[in-house]
């Protein structure tokens, strides 16, 4: 079967809580005061990566995540029927807001933007920053440019100042994990194989 790139937005891993696999999430007012076993239902139930499909009803959905993320029966039942806290709702609209797209782009252009101050800091200060001009009689002379040179020190140094901001987006990734998947299969298939994970 052919593979395919699935984008997955602060995905689960084995039973950490959400807020602390990403903190960007623990910043979150609606995330704030809600057991994790509510946010993780959040999550299946709102995120657009999550393997629950969107087009089930609304029934199956909660069932499916429901069986997925809450351990007691009672507690189990009743989100399973619609029956959820206040807070819990307003979890799933926020987690409903975040494009999983979007970050991917974000990702990517905050990976350019490092690669090509690599390339900008790249230079040989000794000879990149020579100019040739002619004199009165037609004569080569050979310059430093120091104007030039004055604006790339001026420019690594604004680099180095928001060189740990820079570093810190590109280590969260921004919530977002790239996994290889198989096409073809049905979507409860892939439900099932992703919990399995």
């Amino acid at each position: 079967m052919a593979e395919e790139t699935k984008i997955l937005l602060f995905g689960p891993k084995s039973g950490k809580s959400l807020t602390r696999l990403y903190p960007e999430l623990s910043s979150e007012p609606k995330f704030k005061n809600i057991p994790s076993e509510d946010l993780l239902f959040a999550w299946y139930v709102g995120c657009q990566s999550s393997p629950i499909d969107p087009d089930w009803t609304d029934v199956v959905r909660y069932s499916s995540a429901a069986l997925t993320c809450i351990k007691d029966e009672c507690k189990r039942r009743a989100y399973a029927t619609g029956d959820i806290p206040e807070k819990t709702k307003e979890a799933i609209e926020c987690m409903k807001k975040y494009s999983p797209d979007a970050r991917m782009k974000a990702k990517r252009m905050i990976q350019t933007i490092f690669y090509k101050w690599e390339e900008l800091v790249d230079v040989d200060v000794e000879k990149d920053f020579l100019i040739t001009k002619r004199d009165k009689e037609g004569n080569e002379i050979v310059e430093m440019d120091w104007t030039g040179r004055k604006q790339y020190i001026d420019s690594t140094a604004k680099m180095s100042d928001a060189m740990p901001s820079l570093l810190a987006q590109i280590e969260s990734g921004f919530g977002i994990e790239e996994k290889e998947k198989e096409t073809g299969k049905k979507m409860i298939d892939k439900f099932h194989q992703e919990k399995r994970e």
